[in-house]
């Protein structure tokens, strides 16, 4: 069995079709991948994605956090922002430790790009609070 460490997670409740927005701080490992996942899947589901929308941010939901996994230096934590207003979902995650080089160099035609402009709606490289961050939004 794996030990998660999860530090934190916050859910504001629905009222009358009101925002569900999560956060979640995760250590960067590869075997958190599925946790974050099913995070975002859980918030896709409470806007009543279908399934192939479900899908969607879940691919996508690895694919960027594979991607902040092998940039160096290693991140030591995650942090994952999933925030489902008015029917649109959307997911920032961003990693603790500043990348060598940010946004790095070719990411519009990186296969994270290319896998994102399939499975998302939009998506953009950006600096947070969090640091260094990958975002999407799934409509």
């Amino acid at each position: 069995m794996v030990e998660t460490s999860l530090k934190s997670m916050t859910n504001v409740p629905l009222d009358d079709g009101g925002p569900c927005t999560v956060t979640v701080w995760a250590p960067a490992r590869p075997d958190i991948v599925h946790v974050l996942r099913g995070v975002v899947a859980s918030v896709a589901s409470v806007l009543n994605f279908d399934y192939d929308r479900i899908n969607d941010v879940r691919l996508a939901t690895s694919e960027v956090v594979a991607h902040l996994l092998e940039e160096t230096p290693p991140p030591e934590t995650l942090v994952l922002r999933a925030d489902g207003t008015g029917g649109r979902l959307d997911v920032v995650v961003a990693r603790d430790t500043p990348a060598e080089d940010w946004p790095p160099t070719g990411a519009r035609r990186s296969l994270t790009s290319l896998m994102l402009r399939s499975l998302a709606d939009s998506s953009q490289f950006e600096q947070t609070d969090d640091g260094h961050a990958i975002r999407f939004v799934k409509y």
